[in-house]
């Protein structure tokens, strides 16, 4: 089952994920050759040698060739993960400036669209296939200080509804992952001195590991989750209480 993922902590441990489970090809996505070479180098040599990457700006549909690449490397698509985000410094509604705005929404929102939209396509022969979003629990309440982001991850999990209602009946099912605080390098937005309160603010009194949310990737990309499609999966330890 060849898949697609965008990278970042969650990425990466999702991509683990699937080599473990024996998956025959993976295509893994990032901006930057760098990131791709250095999330290699931690893979065993049979598993990068069923990994293939591209370098790519998920916010340009120019670049948004990924799909297509999958189609060519194995002749079909089966999953697709999709998972780019980003994050800047906190700032009140007031103080946000437009381009901040902006530049999250691309990421965050315009390149989730873009991949759901470019790997539905190349699902659609088939008639089979299993879209992943990754939104946040953020997208699922508010958090003072960070609108755009917030903002960003309501609209994908709502795309993924959106797309569910009308990608299922064509055979693609489409679900969406909502992690809590998890310990990536998207962290170091937040600072380090915010990692005691996140940890307080779950039921279980600590952060997560990118590879429970990996988990729960894997989990509705499976045929285990065949009955599910217009999904959202809460993986926060309890941190959106009233989500």
């Amino acid at each position: 089952m060849p898949s697609i993922l965008l990278l970042g902590g969650i990425g990466l441990a999702t991509a683990r994920g699937f080599l473990q489970a024996n998956i025959e090809g993976l295509l893994l996505v990032d901006q930057s050759h760098e990131m791709l070479q250095k999330a290699l180098s931690t893979f065993s040599l049979g598993d990068q040698q069923r990994c293939e990457t591209l370098v790519a700006d998920v916010s340009s549909e120019a670049e948004c060739i990924y799909a297509e690449k999958a189609l060519g490397l194995w002749g079909r698509l089966d999953i697709a993960v999709l998972n780019a985000g980003i994050c800047l410094p906190t700032a009140s509604i007031l103080d946000t400036e437009i381009e901040a705005w902006d530049k999250i929404m691309s990421v965050n929102a315009r390149g989730v669209f873009l991949g759901l939209k470019h790997c539905a396509k190349a699902m659609l022969p088939k008639s089979r296939g299993s879209i992943i979003i990754v939104s946040s629990q953020l997208g699922l309440q508010g958090s003072p200080g960070l609108s755009a982001y917030g903002a960003s991850k309501w609209a994908v999990r709502g795309l993924a509804l959106t797309a569910a209602e009308e990608l299922t009946p064509l055979g693609i099912r489409v679900n969406s992952v909502c992690p809590g605080p998890i310990m990536t390098p998207l962290i170091d937005v937040f600072g380090k001195e915010s990692i005691p309160k996140m940890e307080q603010a779950t039921l279980m009194n600590r952060m997560g590991k990118p590879e429970e949310i990996a988990n729960a990737i894997i989990y509705l990309a499976s045929d285990g989750s065949s009955f599910c499609s217009g999904t959202t999966l809460k993986v926060d330890g309890g941190y959106a209480k009233f989500g």
